[in-house]
């Protein structure tokens, strides 16, 4: 038999969990868009349109971040999702268009034409040829699934019933 403390504390604990959860993933997400926005400083990633792309990416994480501390409404669980997929989508162009910019560095390698095309795919996807690295958006769509799943845990949390 347990006790009542015991159940209340584990009632405490259960409820914590999902909370945690939430704060967790809030918190990758911050760490995410401070290291995305270092590495495009980094990179001078401002020359042209399609470059500031994931700058305005990070600008929708981080007011989705900031919403989602500030409210846990339906309507802003709902904005914030939206803002979430649009970078998603931003983050699988943007690996497109790296990729993309790697296979057209190898046709300057005089055997690129001896290679399968599946080979010259695979050394852009792989940043083999080329300087753009297909990874980088990745990490915008990792931080943007992190800022969507954190819209699954209730910031504030529903009470217990008894014997559930």
């Amino acid at each position: 038999m347990t006790s009542t403390s015991e159940r209340a504390t584990h009632r405490r604990l259960a409820q914590a969990g999902p909370l945690s959860l939430r704060l967790g993933l809030l918190a990758l997400v911050a760490i995410g868009i401070l290291g995305a926005a270092l590495e495009l400083a980094f990179e001078r990633h401002w020359e042209s349109p399609t470059q500031m792309i994931p700058w305005a990416t990070l600008a929708l994480l981080g007011t989705g971040l900031v919403m989602l501390v500030l409210s846990d409404s339906p309507r802003t669980l709902a904005v914030v999702r939206v803002l979430a997929l649009v970078v998603l989508l931003a983050a699988a162009y943007g690996i497109y268009v790296h990729v993309s910019v790697n296979y057209g560095a190898g046709t300057s390698d005089a055997e690129w034409s001896t290679l399968s095309p599946l080979t010259q795919w695979w050394y852009a996807l792989t940043k083999t040829v080329g300087f753009a690295p297909p990874l980088a958006p990745g990490m915008l769509a990792q931080s943007a699934l992190m800022l969507l799943l954190a819209t699954l845990a209730r910031k504030k949390q529903e009470a217990v019933l008894p014997g559930t």
